[in-house]
């Protein structure tokens, strides 16, 4: 993947390693290629646990299996730079939605994260006690957007994206799509919850801005939404509790 310079609220992506989390407006988000050596693909998959080898298995092809292990392995080696843990010792358990979240976190402040991958590119989102999604989509030409959006998509939202110039809508579809998911991700009810009863078109995505749900005319309470562009071709937003957040942006360089 070749990374495009992106300023995001005068945050370019910067390469290095960040300093500790220190307080609860710090966020950290990671982004990092899933194209990978075998060697190198082969040293993440020895710190993985029996169950996500087993996950790994599961995929039918090839550059899945690896980009599966690409991410995970590199979500360890995140965490455990943060807690100061040998990657392989880190212990997950899993929301009923499959989110996963850290056991056995000694620190006074827990850490909070989440990660998501899509084609060649993963991003991860490191914080301290505040629920947290993340989400990155691939652009891709094949999918029928229309179609999704009418099942997915509330009204508001529809009549926006309708008049998104033609040749633009196919990205703000994908804007929407990841706000949703990231907010989903956020509350931990995944697709439990009706995504068509909320609204993400009134987002101003440079911003952390509040979700809307329409039918009950109020806006979520506590979670806000930003967008993140990761690279060309992709699109990705982030959802956390608050909008007084120091967001800071990191490439994982292997």
């Amino acid at each position: 993947v070749r990374f495009s310079k992106m300023t995001i609220h005068q945050s370019a992506w910067r390469d290095g390693i960040p300093g500790k989390l220190t307080n609860i407006r710090e966020i950290h988000v990671w982004r990092t290629s899933l194209e990978l050596s075998t060697l190198q693909n082969k040293s993440l998959l020895d710190i993985l646990s029996k169950d996500e080898v087993h996950r790994a298995r599961r995929f039918h092809f090839k550059k899945d299996h690896d980009r599966f292990i690409t991410a995970r392995g590199t979500l360890r080696r995140i965490l455990g730079s943060y807690l100061g843990e040998r990657p392989e010792k880190i212990h997950f358990k899993y929301s009923s939605q499959g989110k996963p979240m850290l056991v056995g976190n000694a620190d006074l402040d827990t850490l909070y994260f989440n990660l998501s991958h899509s084609n060649a590119l993963a991003i991860y989102a490191i914080t301290l006690n505040k629920n947290i999604g993340i989400d990155i989509e691939h652009i891709k030409d094949d999918i029928a957007t229309e179609q999704v959006a009418q099942k997915f998509f509330s009204h508001n939202e529809m009549n926006s994206l309708n008049k998104v110039p033609e040749k633009k809508r196919k990205r703000v579809f994908y804007q929407y799509w990841t706000r949703k998911e990231a907010f989903l991700k956020a509350t931990g009810k995944g697709i439990s919850f009706p995504m068509d009863q909320f609204d993400v078109s009134l987002i101003n995505g440079m911003d952390l801005s509040p979700i809307k749900f329409p039918q009950e005319n109020k806006r979520h309470p506590h979670l806000c939404v930003q967008d993140i562009d990761p690279s060309e071709n992709y699109v990705a937003a982030i959802a956390v509790e608050g909008n007084d957040k120091d967001i800071s942006f990191w490439n994982y360089i292997h």
